[in-house]
């Protein structure tokens, strides 16, 4: 069969179609549309009188066509609009030309007549069956048999998308047009690569963009701008939809209300949040996908910070005044916190953001990964990479007495921070006094201060490379 297709595809007649844009330019939304604005030369009308804009992606949505002169001083009038793609293989080549005289080549013969049935493609020997005015019937018992076969001149089937505009009868076409149309089949997204210098207080920030162009149409030369809606903003529960996982569950995203995730389709796009510009023009090749710097830095001061913040427990399920269990749960993890300023003079679009540590005698040390969130130029900047390699923590309750039934109670606790790296380490140990408003301090083994928030103290603890360190509270409540 592949054989008998070329036969086909070298025996069909070539239409008189524009040449490439002369420029392109596309806003891509993260919902996959995008917004294409190109200036065409047109050709000549063929024939049949038809005006033949090509190339265009096959996803082209024929509703949001707009077409102008470029020239004040010609006119366009388009009495209709229609939108050609077929998919050039044998079987649309027959369904076409169904009723239609054909010609055949089978060695030495030549068999020609009106195509008298389809042949059955799902068949491994689909046969030919012509037939001719005041002729016997022909039929050909496997089309793989022949040597080729000729098509009339058919201008229904087009090789490439193409827009076919009638026109007025006697108006001649402006010399160029603006065409401005939407289409889907695209993607973008972001990824943030930072490198950690050997000191720790300085990181080389990469921010490169994927573009993806899932139509048969190659964009040569392309303007890109990439539009963030309002929803997109926010990091999705799931991979990107090229990441193989994602075929087995629906991307969520917030809903507007804040109530909770709603499937990503359902979730309406209401506006653009923010837009991007790429620096340089890309192709974007059909059915693949481009990559491209948006925004380098290569010296971004870094604070790294580790936090212990070991509470683990449904604080709004349980009596916080009675259950002496509450509070006893603990994760040992200690999470690794990077702050910075956004000092890249660009806007960051959300997306993955990775941290590796830089060493002239080894590959790269992966050191953690979060969503970095919308950024813009001078923004702040606090993400949580993880639990810290070498970094635990315990978290115990060694006493819990009610000193007073339902007015009164007075609990203690011991946090030991474990420290097996091989660098001295700070760590901020995050407590959450969670049993009521009224409390006090009435013993601490080291300085606490008040948190972000009512509620939070914290301890700022250093702990020696190889060794580990206890801190203890005691607080009292009332009610």
């Amino acid at each position: 069969m592949k054989r008998l297709l070329f036969f086909l595809l070298c025996l069909l007649p070539l239409s008189a179609l524009a040449a490439n844009p002369r420029s392109v330019a596309l806003t891509i939304q993260d919902s996959g549309r995008a917004q294409i604005a190109e200036t065409h030369d047109l050709p000549p009308p063929g024939a049949d009188g038809l005006l033949r804009i090509s190339p265009l992606p096959d996803t082209l949505l024929p509703t949001s066509v707009h077409a102008a002169p470029l020239s004040r001083d010609e006119t366009l009038d388009i009495l209709s609009q229609r939108f050609a793609y077929d998919l050039l293989d044998a079987e649309s080549l027959f369904r076409a030309h169904l009723g239609k005289t054909l010609t055949a080549r089978l060695g030495p013969d030549t068999l020609a007549g009106r195509l008298a049935a389809l042949p059955d493609f799902h068949s491994a020997a689909p046969s030919l069956v012509l037939s001719a005015e005041g002729q016997p019937v022909q039929m050909v018992p496997d089309l793989n048999r022949l040597d080729s076969i000729q098509f009339p001149a058919s201008p229904a089937l087009t090789r490439r998308p193409t827009l076919l505009w009638q026109t007025a009868a006697g108006q001649p076409p402006p010399v160029a047009v603006q065409l401005d149309y939407a289409a889907d089949g695209f993607s973008w997204s972001a990824a943030h690569e930072a490198i950690l210098a050997g000191s720790g207080r300085a990181m080389a920030l990469s921010t490169r963009i994927r573009v993806g162009n899932r139509t048969v149409r190659e964009f040569a030369n392309a303007r890109i701008r990439l539009a963030l809606s309002d929803k997109g903003r926010f990091a999705p529960l799931v991979p990107d939809p090229a990441d193989p996982r994602a075929a087995r569950a629906p991307a969520l995203r917030p809903a507007a209300d804040g109530s909770g995730w709603i499937p990503e389709r359902a979730a309406a796009v209401t506006a653009t949040f923010a837009t991007y510009d790429l620096r340089h023009p890309l192709t974007l090749p059909a059915g693949g996908d481009v990559h491209a710097t948006l925004a380098f830095a290569e010296s971004i001061p870094v604070e790294t910070r580790h936090l212990y913040d070991g509470v683990r427990f449904d604080r709004y399920q349980r009596s916080r005044r009675t259950d002496a269990n509450l509070g006893t749960e603990f994760s040992p993890a200690v999470e690794t916190r990077l702050a910075f300023r956004n000092t890249t003079g660009a806007h960051l679009p959300p997306g993955e953001f990775r941290l590796l540590r830089g060493a002239a005698d080894r590959a790269l040390e992966w050191i953690g990964s979060d969503w970095l969130p919308p950024l813009a130029p001078g923004q702040d900047a606090t993400l949580n990479l993880g639990p810290a390699a070498g970094l635990t923590g315990q978290r115990l309750r060694t006493s819990f007495v009610e000193t007073d039934p339902f007015k009164a109670a007075e609990e203690t606790f011991e946090i030991t921070l474990d420290n097996q790296t091989g660098d001295d380490q700070t760590i901020t140990v995050v407590e959450h006094l969670y049993r009521g408003d009224r409390y006090e301090i009435t013993a601490a083994s080291a300085e606490h201060t008040p948190g972000d928030a009512p509620g939070i103290i914290h301890f700022v603890v250093p702990v020696k490379a190889g060794t580990r360190k206890t801190i203890s509270y005691t607080v009292r409540y009332s009610w």
